[in-house]
């Protein structure tokens, strides 16, 4: 008689919740994934009118060798699953209030040309010496920190994360690092403004992140033929051969919770009780603390967590009547600078800021995105998160009318072409549709902000640290938001599942190893044994701490 297989039910169908149910099932766990939307992807899905198609969410993929990596894993290939890649050629086009315009490339000839109208004497060096340090803040974050789980402070230790935590200027903000290199304003707005990928601004982005824009430059944008949400439904797929079962438009209500802290399953809205071994949230992790683990929500963690929730958008998807030639597929109108400072990102409460925004034409990379002839366009500017409770409908209908003026009028005066003029069709996503449909706290689309008190053993980490079998995956658990991120988060969470229920790991190349000798091995990887070398690591990590204090006065 075969063992039952142990069983584990996942809440949302995120990308982080799809990559790990595919993954654990993969290694012959009973998996069952509840999503109370009637799609999969979450906030990467697509919006489809009258042969237009829309990315809900992100619209450009880096970092290609973490989506691969995925595939591999699962046993198959991003061809093989029928995901072909297409390359934005150009990157993107920054087009600033003055009425000029940088465009981006992979083509380093094209780059030197770009830069030298800008800074003719030091712009294309400036730019090889920001490449040389972004390339190091990529090639060490990906082995020591996004395939790393940082289960605790102790896994703040490492001697390998240690050994490079200074050369990644964590302490540092983007624009500080940007800034180091570049001395015109244009180029230190252009090459800092990936920070928006995270939902904030270059001012409190910690410097490693100058490593999205080290992909970009260096590896390429790409696109998915079909949508951006091609990921996760071949991923779905994957993962439903493999075994895993998916209950869409199925709400979940809470999580059962023993008396002495046990994860007993979900119950979901009809009283039903589904029980597990483990329960992975994929949810908003704000909403969860409150609504699925309402004994939890008045932890001072998730007090200050609040606080820290990153900013909402609007989001207008407009079906043109026409191509507008004049856009790439990527585009980013730069902000006015207002002051000494650099310009806000998104728009304030008194609205008095001139922020950038950003505008997504799929249908120039990829033809099946709109009818002939036509043009699917994406318009993405950033606001405040808001309080739900608190918001009056006209307050809301004010930000959006002032919100898509302000990008039209913009567009109008920098590129010569009135949208108003070929609008066939608008769809639009503000604060309050980013928290009905995702319950996204405040309607924030980028789950916690990333400074350096939100990442790495201080981001919520992928088990709870109370109640035994509850795991988290997403944009608010580490290593963080982004497509790539989560699926990284995604390996990180089934393989502490895998561990803490002694199943083997089938990606492993070793083999399979016992519990025991997992557990060995990643108390050596935190430093904790020998003592000797734990003591040093402590005694340095106090000086790290301190210069952090000093830092943040």
């Amino acid at each position: 008689m075969e063992p039952t297989r142990k069983k584990v039910v996942v809440i949302g169908a995120g990308v982080g919740g799809i990559a790990t149910a595919a993954r654990l099932a993969q290694c012959g766990l009973d998996v069952s994934v509840y999503e109370k939307n009637d799609f999969v992807g979450g906030k990467c899905s697509s919006i489809v009118e009258d042969g237009h198609r829309f990315d809900r969410g992100p619209s450009l993929l880096l970092m290609t060798e973490v989506f691969e990596e995925t595939y591999r894993h699962l046993g198959t290939s991003m061809s093989s699953e029928g995901v072909e890649l297409l390359k934005c050629d150009p990157n993107c086009n920054f087009y600033f209030p003055d009425g000029q315009c940088l465009t981006t490339s992979t083509d380093l000839a094209r780059m030197k040309r770009q830069l030298e109208k800008v800074d003719s004497r030091n712009g294309f060096q400036s730019f090889l010496s920001f490449l040389a340090e972004s390339h190091h803040h990529y090639q060490q974050s990906i082995p020591h920190v996004l395939n790393k789980d940082f289960a605790n402070y102790f896994a703040l230790l490492r001697p390998g994360f240690l050994r490079y935590l200074f050369k990644l200027h964590p302490f540092h903000t983007v624009w500080q690092r940007v800034s180091h290199f570049f001395q015109p304003h244009q180029l230190r707005q252009v090459f800092s403004l990936a920070s928006m990928y995270l939902g904030m601004s270059p001012f409190d982005t910690p410097g490693t992140y100058t490593l999205l824009q080290y992909t970009e430059l260096t590896a390429g944008i790409w696109y998915p033929r079909g949508g951006f949400n091609r990921i996760a439904k071949t991923l779905a797929d994957v993962g439903e051969r493999l075994g895993v079962k998916y209950h869409l438009s199925q709400p979940v209500a809470g999580v059962s919770i023993s008396s002495d802290k046990k994860a007993l399953g979900i119950k979901l809205d009809t009283k039903q009780l589904v029980e597990a071994d483990a329960v992975v949230v994929n949810a908003d992790l704000l909403y969860a603390y409150e609504e699925l683990l309402p004994s939890q929500k008045s932890t001072p963690d998730v007090t200050r967590e609040k606080d820290d929730v990153s900013c909402s958008a609007i989001t207008f998807y407009w079906s043109m009547s026409h191509q507008i030639h004049q856009l790439e597929s990527h585009n980013m109108f730069v902000g006015q600078p207002t002051g000494d400072r650099f310009p806000d990102v998104y728009w304030n409460r008194d609205r008095k800021s001139m922020p950038s925004f950003y505008v997504h034409v799929p249908s120039r990379t990829d033809v099946s995105a709109a009818p002939e002839g036509k043009d699917t366009v994406m318009a993405l500017v950033l606001v405040e998160n808001i309080d739900m409770s608190g918001l009056a409908q006209h307050d809301l209908t004010s930000l959006i009318t002032a919100t898509r003026e302000y990008v039209l009028s913009s567009m109008q005066s920098r590129i010569g072409v009135d949208l108003r003029d070929f609008i066939e069709h608008e769809t639009l996503h503000s604060p309050t549709t980013w928290h009905q449909m995702f319950n996204s706290h405040r309607g924030s689309v980028f789950g916690l902000n990333h400074d350096f008190f939100n990442i790495l053993s201080f981001r919520p980490h992928t088990k709870h640290d109370v109640i035994d079998g509850v795991y988290f995956v997403g944009a608010s658990t580490h290593p963080g938001a982004g497509v790539p991120t989560c699926l990284s988060g995604a390996k990180i969470t089934a393989e502490r599942i895998l561990r803490d229920l002694d199943v083997p790991i089938a990606w492993e190349s070793v083999g399979t190893r016992s519990r025991e000798a997992v557990t060995a091995e990643a108390s050596k990887d935190t430093g904790v044994e020998p003592l000797r070398a734990a003591w040093k690591q402590i005694a340095l990590l106090s000086v790290v701490f301190a210069m952090v204090a000093v830092w943040r006065t």
